[in-house]
């Protein structure tokens, strides 16, 4: 992927809920824009029914409908800002995500650096349910050597019931995991 890094985010925490409009950057090389939606997507049988928060905000979304555009396996690919941490060690990255559909894809997060690499974080795959999924990760177990961004990689499944979504995404202090209170 093609990406440049601005000014680097250092103040935290660090909340995109997607309710403000306003959408994570876009790679210009893949197969398409994640985008934002209020509801459910336009598919019946994939996608929520509405956001994470509060269940009438915002979400972004990759749309697999549309034969050739948005299926079979097609890559949209999007970033969140430039994160600066060597001043405030012990950042944790959580995030919401949605993935209902007969042929579901795969979402893929990784983290690309300023130097060029690529770190592999996680990968979700397969039909998860219609219901909204925590994921979190401490970034020091990464071992992070420079400014860095957080690339959300959806790949579209064999047809139009992979529409996967993502919601709430935070870069913030660690904090304790409870499973069962926040799932």
């Amino acid at each position: 992927p093609i990406f440049t890094f601005g000014q680097s985010v250092s103040t935290f925490p660090w909340v995109s809920d997607f309710d403000n409009f306003v959408n994570l950057e876009q790679d210009l090389n893949d197969d398409g824009d994640w985008s934002l939606k209020q509801g459910s997507t336009s598919s019946i049988g994939t996608g929520p029914s509405g956001d994470h928060t509060t269940g009438f905000g915002v979400y972004a979304y990759t749309e697999s409908s549309g034969n050739g555009i948005g299926f079979p396996n097609k890559q949209f690919i999007s970033y969140t800002p430039t994160f600066d941490v060597s001043a405030t060690p012990g950042r944790m990255l959580s995030f919401w995500y949605h993935m209902h559909g007969a042929t579901m894809g795969e979402l893929e997060i990784a983290i690309i650096d300023t130097a060029g690499s690529y770190i592999f974080i996680d990968a979700f795959d397969g039909n998860k349910g219609d219901q909204w999924y925590f994921a979190h990760y401490y970034l020091d177990s990464f071992n992070i050597q420079h400014d860095f961004k957080i690339a959300f990689i959806g790949n579209t499944g064999t047809s139009f019931t992979s529409d996967i979504a993502i919601d709430d995404i935070m870069v913030s202090d660690q904090f304790p995991v409870i499973y069962g209170c926040l799932d």
